[in-house]
């Protein structure tokens, strides 16, 4: 680095990609070449997850095979449920969980809006 703690050198452009890299891709891409001449047309076109699904979705395979595809595609479909700690206190909220008075229970409250009676009468 020079003086001051700042860089003088250019260094490579933003976004560039590096030796390794570019040797890697270069790599990667000869063996999908060598691969594609071995198999031709009948190679796969789709990544590992459409591979799955095509297994277990074909009711041509043997039932265990489709299971084992499905087992192995379903955390890439499905989100995994978290586990979730519950300490209830009997509070809700801010709310205190009470008993309901005897004088306001459902069964009172549905003849009083109804204008019955005690006796089940209209008044």
């Amino acid at each position: 680095m020079a003086s001051g703690g700042r860089r003088s050198g250019a260094g490579r452009p933003k976004g560039a990609k590096s030796t390794r890299t570019k040797e890697r891709e270069e790599a990667l891409s000869k063996a999908a070449e060598q691969i594609a001449s071995v198999l031709g047309e009948n190679a796969f076109q789709g990544d590992a997850h459409a591979l799955l699904m095509a297994v277990y979705k074909n009711q041509d395979l043997p039932l265990k095979a489709r299971l084992d595809a499905a087992i192995a595609a379903i955390g890439y479909e499905k989100p995994r449920l978290s586990s979730v700690d519950a300490n209830l206190n009997g509070a809700i909220g801010h709310y205190e969980a009470q008993p309901i008075p005897t004088e306001s229970r459902h069964s009172d409250a549905v003849a009083s809006a109804n204008g019955s009676a005690i006796n089940g009468h209209s008044t």
